[in-house]
């Protein structure tokens, strides 16, 4: 994927289904919406004040540390925590997941932290909202609400007569269902807040003349990810075959026990089960170490784009010798995108670090076309231009309010999630081995830990951890639990197995959703490769079912996307 495409990934639809019919999926930042909605509306509540315990029902999360997290010195506690979980849950309904729980929980402690930090600037700030300012909003979302439901005069006529309504009763009906004033109240807060840090962005001629700027491009990208699956390889090749010890799964292989072979997480880290073969900053520095030898070759002389097909971990552009294309400014991550329009064409950037890896980049060209219209149209264009800077102004804001905090996540679930997703394997996996020492139970850690376990060869381990998941009251009715522990299966060579935990999957995939459809394909597809004709059709009138249910309502609402043929 590369690195344009990995920025745009969470705005994409995915792509599935039949001929050229089309129907909509929420994109994969779909749920993460949602759940801002939620914690938009609940985050006052729990991250300022709200209770300091108690919340659901606890279970053995109870024996946890009493606050998940620090923002600046001041705790959040689990009660309040665990109560915005249960709402973001109970909003859902049964539409989240099993598998999807990773993201929810994540994306709930985000935005208490995200709604902290930003209460925080709105105090240093002095900004203040008025009794009137609260009015003046209630009264343009009832207006707003009214025009969504009734968007002309006859369908707001005919519903106040079949209720027997008055407008000024439905008004009032519409006020009581808005948030309260306090909620408002923090919402416009923060409105004013970004409108405030929004009103730095100008937009002279010679900047909007920039905006149409445009760089082609080539690129090396060496990820730290890349390093630590190369030294497990190497090791791997040097082992010497054990007729003892090939059988054993490799959490149970002796370890070295040299001084340096392996280098704990950290020293307060939990240890993981998990032999770590480099660490994070080894792997950090051998990435560099690699990008600055690949710079020096190419200043020597060496082929860019051949170079880039070899050595390149970014697989989208690599095929094409790292050609990405042309590109504006907003298109990339901030150091790539500084380096890219700095660097003059025909010449190479200097080393460049982004949240992916590190980089080389070879500038080919630049230009700017101004469209046709653009002296007739230009104060459109300044306004595009000016939402689009606005927009990265304030995304940068929230960004510099986190650098700037001090944020210590204290729960170990949700430490390691946070160090996945920063590229810390090894230790996100013992944080989350701790986790599930600690509550047995937690099902998103059992299937997040399971997966990491098959990324390392660990099967038997994989298989027992997701085995509790899909024989969990609430883990069994997820279809793609079922799925991944097929697939896990497969891979041991227990076809029965596999073809009864697939069989599992289509059972509990029964409701008209874009997701069930996602899955009763893929089934179709592992049912034929199993040479499972009977369940393969199975899978397929089901599909002719939902497509029959598609047709008749619409295909509902969204984005359509093309169904590729069969």
């Amino acid at each position: 994927m590369s690195i344009m495409r990995m920025r745009k990934f969470f705005g994409k639809p995915l792509k599935v289904g039949k001929g050229k019919r089309t129907f909509a999926l929420l994109t994969p930042a779909g749920i993460v919406f949602v759940l801002l909605i939620i914690v938009l509306l609940v985050g006052t509540y729990y991250s300022f004040g709200g209770p300091q315990g108690g919340g659901p029902d606890e279970g053995p999360a109870a024996k946890l540390t009493a606050n998940v997290v620090t923002i600046d010195g001041k705790p959040i506690t689990r009660g309040q925590y665990l109560m915005a979980l249960d709402i973001a849950q109970r909003n859902f309904g049964e539409g989240i997941d099993a598998t999807q729980m990773r993201y929810v929980k994540t994306s709930i402690l985000d935005s208490i932290i995200d709604n902290h930090l930003k209460e925080a600037a709105v105090k240093r700030e002095r900004i203040k909202v008025t009794k009137a300012d609260i009015e003046a909003y209630r009264d343009s979302k009832v207006e707003e609400i009214k025009q969504q439901r009734y968007p002309d005069t006859k369908s707001l006529r005919d519903y106040l007569e079949r209720k027997s309504m008055s407008l000024e009763q439905l008004d009032e009906s519409i006020r009581e269902n808005l948030p309260d004033d306090e909620s408002i109240k923090k919402q416009l807060q923060f409105d004013k807040l970004q409108e405030q840090v929004e009103a730095q962005v100008t937009m002279t001629d010679e900047q909007l003349k920039e905006s149409f700027t445009e760089v082609k491009a080539r690129h090396i990208l060496i990820t730290p990810e890349y390093m630590q699956q190369k030294a497990e390889q190497e090791k791997a090749a040097e082992k010497t075959p054990d007729a003892a010890g090939d059988d054993k799964p490799d959490s149970e292989q002796e370890k070295p026990e040299a001084e340096g072979e392996t280098e704990a997480a950290s020293d307060d880290a939990p240890k993981t089960e998990l032999e770590a073969k480099i660490s994070e900053e080894q792997a950090k520095q051998q990435a560099r170490a690699l990008a600055e030898k690949l710079l020096a070759d190419i200043n020597g002389g060496a082929d860019f784009a051949k170079l880039a097909q070899e050595q390149s971990q970014d697989f989208g552009s690599a095929p094409d010798g790292g050609d990405l294309g042309w590109f504006k400014r907003g298109r990339m991550v901030p150091e790539f995108e500084k380096a890219a329009f700095e660097t003059e064409p025909g010449k190479l950037s200097e080393i460049v670090e982004t949240e992916y890896g590190f980089h080389i980049i070879k500038v080919e060209e630049k230009r700017q076309e101004l469209p046709e219209d653009f002296d007739s149209q230009k104060e459109s264009y300044r306004e595009q231009a000016m939402a689009q800077e606005k927009m990265r102004v304030w995304q940068q804001y929230e960004k510099q309010l986190r650098d700037d905090a001090e944020i210590e996540i204290i729960d170990p679930e949700l430490k390691a999630y946070s160090l996945l997703d920063e590229g810390s394997k090894t230790e996100g996996i013992a944080y989350l081995e701790s986790a599930i020492k600690l509550d047995p139970e937690n099902i998103t850690a059992l299937y997040e830990l399971a997966q990491l376990y098959d990324e390392a060869g660990m099967m038997k381990e994989a298989v027992d951890l997701l085995s509790k998941v899909t024989t969990n009251e609430y883990g069994a009715r997820s279809p793609q639990a079922h799925f991944r522990l097929a697939e896990f299966k497969e891979k041991q060579g227990d076809t029965d197995g596999a073809i009864q935990e697939y069989k599992s999957a289509s059972d509990w995939a029964t409701a008209f959703t874009q997701g069930n459809y996602m899955m009763h394909m893929r089934l179709r597809g592992k049912f034929e490769e199993l040479k499972k004709a009977d369940l393969a059709e199975q899978e397929q009138t089901w599909i002719d079912d939902f497509m029959a249910n598609q047709s008749e309502s619409g295909f509902g609402g969204g984005m359509p996307i093309t169904i590729p043929s069969q």
